[in-house]
């Protein structure tokens, strides 16, 4: 896609800006106002696919305001043409990715950080296979898109900073996780962030971190159900 000629071109800083609204902003507020637990009478399945239909509405308000408002390209936050070699590189990362937040994880339990693993577990246990696989790849796509690929390459835009463009999204992403899984998951969550950054700088292609996220959330997810069988079954 051509760029427009500079009188033409629409204000793209205020769509930016907007643009952050959605993949910044929206996400930490519904995040500082959700219950910190599900409610023992809602349907867990439903309550995770209401959650998970927001960020996809998230998601195509922030694409839609790329293609339409900014005229720009899926390829100026990260989304190519999906190829194979971006996945291998998705796969290979994730396993150093797992590698990593477990030893957060276990950093963040020989701290004593409050975590609200009980109830959660109990919910990820609860939720059938289908939803689990869902839930990963659906995250690996719309938390990529909204607070790696948008986020770092439009905050470094509007502040003309890389440092801020890359910490900036890390924190929200970290902090969003707080609320419900506590901050002992939230500093789990904001290391793996920080990965998937680091990542996404090093490659520029946002398909492989949406690879490496959503294997990382796939075998979080396995690893929880295996734990939990065997300990109810010892």
């Amino acid at each position: 896609m051509t760029d427009l000629p500079s009188a033409e071109r629409p204000p793209r800083r205020i769509a930016s800006a907007v643009g952050l609204l959605f993949a910044l902003i929206v996400p930490a507020a519904l995040s500082a106002g959700s219950p910190g637990e599900i409610p023992q009478d809602a349907n867990v399945t439903q309550a995770i696919l209401l959650n998970e239909a927001i960020m996809w509405g998230l998601t195509f308000a922030v694409l839609a305001i790329v293609t339409f408002w900014e005229r720009r390209p899926p390829a100026s936050i990260g989304l190519g043409p999906l190829k194979w070699p971006a996945v291998r590189s998705g796969i290979l990362f994730s396993v150093l990715l797992v590698f990593l937040a477990g030893l957060t994880a276990r950093l963040v339990q020989l701290s004593d950080l409050p975590t609200q693993g009980g109830d959660q577990r109990g919910m990820i246990v609860a939720m059938p296979i289908w939803l689990q696989l869902f839930v990963a790849l659906s995250a690996g796509f719309t938390e990529e898109t909204l607070f790696r690929g948008y986020a770092i390459e439009r905050v470094t835009e509007l502040t003309r900073s890389r440092w801020l463009g890359a910490l900036i999204p890390v924190f929200i992403f970290g902090a969003v996780h707080a609320p419900f899984w506590g901050i002992g998951h939230a500093v789990v969550a904001g290391a793996s962030g920080l990965w998937l950054t680091l990542i996404y700088l090093k490659t520029r292609n946002l398909w492989t971190a949406v690879v490496a996220h959503a294997l990382l959330d796939g075998i979080a997810f396995a690893g929880t159900d295996y734990l939990t069988a065997i300990g109810a079954a010892s």
